[in-house]
């Protein structure tokens, strides 16, 4: 199981590289579960971090079409991001969008498919999203005031953990975790789990990264 952490800026990637981050996830906080993070300070993350760490970056939600949802995918692949995470959205049910987007995937950029554990979802779009040649996909929450396990239980997380397997595809939990859930995440085998506020100052994730 890797450790995902969510920075904000160039000091806090460098932060979470020294602590020993397998992934270095950049998103803002200030705008949303999963805001994006301008190109400006994308690139300088990826700058500093030169390789020594996955890169991971969210896109932001509620993207008009479908176009400008590949070019900010796009965007961030080419500065050097390893892995792109797009959020499940009405896109998704638009008659050409895995197709359009398994254009990206061929040209070798790595997706993830970002569920809501709070929202209702469609499991068959796992099937869909490996076919169409995403990475893998990731259980996070869209609102902050509950953590993931209190909000789904543990066979419902290690099906979703389950349904990934089957469909070739990494698999991510987040969603306000805090340190004390790392013992029953582990429990569960996922690829990865993702970290922002339980590791912020005063668990605030509008905060900064604690060293701690």
């Amino acid at each position: 199981m890797q450790l995902l952490i969510s920075v904000k800026n160039r000091a806090e990637a460098l932060l979470a590289l020294k602590a020993g981050a397998d992934v270095i996830d950049l998103k803002d906080p200030n705008i949303g579960a999963v805001g994006a993070l301008d190109l400006e300070a994308t690139a300088q993350i990826v700058r500093a971090i030169d390789a020594r760490a996955l890169l991971s970056a969210t896109v932001g939600e509620h993207h008009a079409t479908l176009s400008a949802l590949i070019g900010d995918i796009q965007n961030r692949a080419n500065l050097g991001v390893d892995i792109v995470k797009i959020a499940v959205s009405p896109l998704f049910n638009d008659a050409n969008f895995f197709e359009e987007i398994s254009g990206l995937t061929k040209n070798g950029v790595k997706l993830v498919v970002l569920f809501f554990a709070d929202v209702a979802f469609d499991r068959s779009l796992l099937g869909k999203s490996q076919k169409a040649g995403f990475y893998g996909a990731m259980l996070d929450t869209q609102e902050k005031q509950f953590s993931l396990p209190e909000l789904q239980s543990k066979t419902f997380l290690k099906d979703f953990i389950c349904d990934c397997e089957k469909n070739q595809l990494i698999s991510g939990l987040a969603g306000s975790l805090k340190p004390q859930h790392v013992e029953f995440l582990q429990e569960l085998k996922p690829t990865f789990i993702g970290f922002r506020g339980g590791v912020c100052e005063s668990d605030i994730r509008k905060s900064t990264l604690s060293p701690e």
